[in-house]
């Protein structure tokens, strides 16, 4: 099915004028070094070459993805991703591989992670972080009505390329979705069929937006399945997710709140990614302590305010409970406080304290606390100092972890950082408590290409980017990736 698309799309390449816009990018990485199961240093090398041509109306796309390895069973080069779009005004039609989404995600989720590649130790493959869907995806929109009609299957991206299209496309997916927007108010309607091996299932999902007053908005999102029970029922042994959240902001002050109930709401092989109401971090080790959503039953809230002084200092604050009932409760509770400022000749800083209980970490007490300062030293350079702490206690223990960052920045062309974290959590470090030292560097070559490089051990764990959370490996070793666009 997918040789005989790729040779329509090459026919259609062939039948087009030469004087089309071409552009993309390409992404290489070599590794030489170390997992945490390697008892050998050992070399390989991925790369991802997208191109994209248009033609009037016309936009064709292909992804060619590689990764050769000494292990021969992870090795693969293939095209990845292929697609053919025709859009005007009122309509827009894709085949192929493309990305879509119904509401916030509740039924279907597709996404691309920029720059990021995963690698599993089971498979020891390394693969581009991307959830599409292949099939059919056509779109409609005249004045205040909207519609979008989904045809296919998405991307188990747990698998790498060398498992194979079965196995990493296990779901097919019909899926239509409509809203329609009056007087700054948009309401909507989906419905969604999954075939796989399991019997087919069926659900629905109503939701409605918009301002309530001028700076006050609003979100709500209920979805469930309609296979052997109900529209009414929301018991215990039902499939649903409820999500809502309120606005406000108004000049330097704003507020938001969310709420969400998910029960049985893991749909397919997980193509779906409900809102987590969970603060994403960027602090290393706030966001390597992320809660991860439990769609399988999870409720909670989160609250979030702002406020932004006369000196343009801003200050954040934020509220996150997440509870689960599995045979008993669990119950995860957040408090963030961020507050940034700006010093005297464009020198400037932020510093957080965080508070948290996890019970699936069985971390008690944990706080958390850092700071970050950007120092200018000359119009063309900077030095960056970033401190991080945090200690929590684990059945009458006290582990710690640490990161320090000392980096420096020439104009945009040149940005190196030296990066050390320490831990003694029993989860990771076997005995005693271990140091992790690494050296990065990125230099702009030009407008359209960029050298990056690291050296040193790297700690691994949870990252969490756009709402989506996947496992990084600790290395060890040399590491060179270079990006290009044209």
């Amino acid at each position: 099915m997918k040789k005989i698309f790729c040779l329509s799309i090459l026919l259609i390449l062939a039948v087009f004028e030469t004087h089309g816009q071409f552009n993309g990018n390409n992404l290489a990485e070599f590794q030489q070094g170390k997992l945490p199961t390697d008892t050998t240093t050992r070399g390989t090398f991925y790369n991802r070459f997208l191109a994209n041509y248009s033609y009037k109306k016309f936009k064709v796309s292909t992804t060619f993805e590689s990764f050769l390895s000494p292990q021969k069973n992870s090795t693969y080069a293939n095209v990845s991703q292929l697609s053919v779009q025709y859009r005007t005004k009122y309509f827009d039609f894709k085949a192929g591989n493309f990305y879509e989404t119904i509401g916030r995600g509740t039924l279907v989720r597709s996404f691309e992670i920029p720059g990021a590649i995963l690698e599993d130790l089971s498979y020891r493959s390394r693969h581009y972080f991307n959830r599409d869907i292949f099939g059919i995806n056509a779109k409609f929109n005249y004045k205040n009505l909207s519609s979008k009609f989904i045809y296919g299957r998405p991307l188990n991206y747990v698998f790498p390329p060398s498992a194979g299209e079965k196995l990493r496309r296990p779901d097919t997916i019909i899926a239509f979705y409509s809203d329609y927007t009056f007087k700054k108010q948009t309401l909507g309607f989906a419905t969604m069929k999954i075939l796989n091996e399991s019997s087919p299932k069926v659900f629905i999902m109503g939701n409605a937006s918009g301002n309530i007053f001028q700076n006050f908005t609003y979100n709500t999102e209920i979805a469930k399945s309609v296979t052997n029970e109900s529209l009414a029922e929301f018991s215990s042994r039902s499939t649903y997710a409820i999500y809502s959240s309120l606005n406000f902001a108004k000049e330097n002050f704003g507020l938001s709140a969310e709420y969400k109930n998910y029960n049985q709401f893991i749909l397919g092989s997980g193509i779906n990614e409900p809102p987590a109401l969970i603060k994403e971090h960027s602090y290393r080790v706030l966001n390597r302590s992320t809660q991860v959503l439990q769609p399988l039953n999870e409720t909670g809230y989160q609250i979030e305010a702002f406020f932004t002084f006369p000196n343009e200092s801003n200050l954040v604050i934020n509220n996150t409970v997440a509870i689960n009932n599995f045979a008993e409760k669990f119950v995860f509770k957040e408090y963030f406080i961020e507050y940034t400022f700006n010093l005297k000749e464009k020198n400037g800083g932020k510093v957080f304290f965080d508070y948290a209980i996890d019970p699936f970490k069985l971390q008690k007490n944990r706080y958390s606390s850092g700071i970050v300062m950007d120092w200018k030293l000359t119009n063309s350079s900077s030095l960056k100092t970033e401190y991080e702490m945090q200690t929590f206690r684990r059945e009458n223990e006290i582990f710690s972890n640490y990161v320090f960052v000392l980096g420096f920045a020439y104009k945009s062309k040149i940005i190196t950082s030296l990066v050390t974290e320490y831990s003694n959590d029993s989860f990771i470090v076997k005995e005693g408590a271990e140091y992790w030292m690494g050296a990065n560097v990125k230099y702009q070559v030009n407008k359209k290409n960029n050298i990056q490089m690291f050296v040193g051990e790297r700690r691994g764990g949870p990252a969490c980017n756009a709402g989506v959370c996947y496992e990084v490996l600790d290395f060890s070793g040399f590491e060179m990736r270079l990006t290009s666009r044209f």
